[in-house]
């Protein structure tokens, strides 16, 4: 059997692991000692200095593939022009399971309405957009999510809402901060309830396989292309020491 090793940028390493298959090794990075979290963009700023390092090493280190934990998908495009392993993020991969189990369209769940400009500009430019039913707002900051009951109770109420009022035949939980709590919504809606960090895990997993199994990862030509060589090794260095 194939065996694949995952470096998650921040998250629970025991949960984690538990959610992976039996092929998978899972191994955390926690960007998060300068800021609280993610939910400005000043602050992803500073989180994706570290993170651009930590992908970088991770390549070197031999893993095979890398995880966000954020649903903002930050660094994702930077990473993917620095490696050739894959990397997968919550938004990205929620929203591609989100459009194959919903014939109609899917709502989105955010913590506030701050929230929503950036990530309706990822939606828009994975290519999602006209599958969003809705976006709807549980009126809760990334530390109040840490409040589990709370949280539920706010998730139930608006993915019925969704369910109800927009039509919406699944229901995407868009923040990482919200994870855990998709399972009990799911049974009591009756329909599909995605966490965000599970399905950047089973992303992540099935891409790791299709490197080690085919070769096969993002396209380095065009968007993701990396920067030459003699320009990239003395930026790097000046930044975070010396590359691979």
């Amino acid at each position: 059997m194939v065996q694949v090793k995952i470096l998650f940028m921040m998250g629970n390493k025991e949960w984690l692991q538990k959610m992976a298959e039996d092929f998978t090794r899972v191994d955390v990075s926690d960007i998060m000692t300068d800021t609280p979290h993610l939910e400005y963009e000043f602050y992803e700023h500073i989180a994706i200095h570290k993170m651009l390092e930590q992908c970088v090493k991770a390549e070197r280190d031999g893993y095979d593939g890398i995880a966000l934990n954020c649903f903002y998908d930050p660094g994702l495009r930077e990473m993917r022009e620095l490696v050739r392993i894959p990397v997968s993020a919550p938004c990205e991969s929620s929203l591609h399971v989100a459009s194959m189990l919903s014939a109609g369209k899917f709502s989105i769940l955010v913590g506030r309405r701050k929230w929503i400009p950036k990530m309706a500009d990822n939606v828009r430019n994975y290519g999602f957009e006209s599958k969003v039913a809705s976006w709807r707002i549980l009126n809760l900051t990334v530390p109040e999510m840490r409040d589990m009951e709370k949280t539920e109770a706010a998730i139930l109420r608006e993915a019925r809402a969704a369910v109800e009022k927009d039509m919406a035949e699944c229901i995407v939980l868009g923040c990482t901060g919200m994870a855990r709590q998709a399972e009990r919504v799911q049974k009591v809606l009756n329909v599909p309830v995605l966490d965000p960090v599970i399905m950047t895990l089973k992303m992540a997993e099935m891409r790791a396989l299709l490197w080690k199994r085919l070769g096969i990862s993002h396209s380095k030509v065009g968007g993701y292309e990396s920067p030459p060589p003699d320009e990239f090794r003395p930026i790097f260095t000046k930044f975070y020491g010396n590359p691979p």
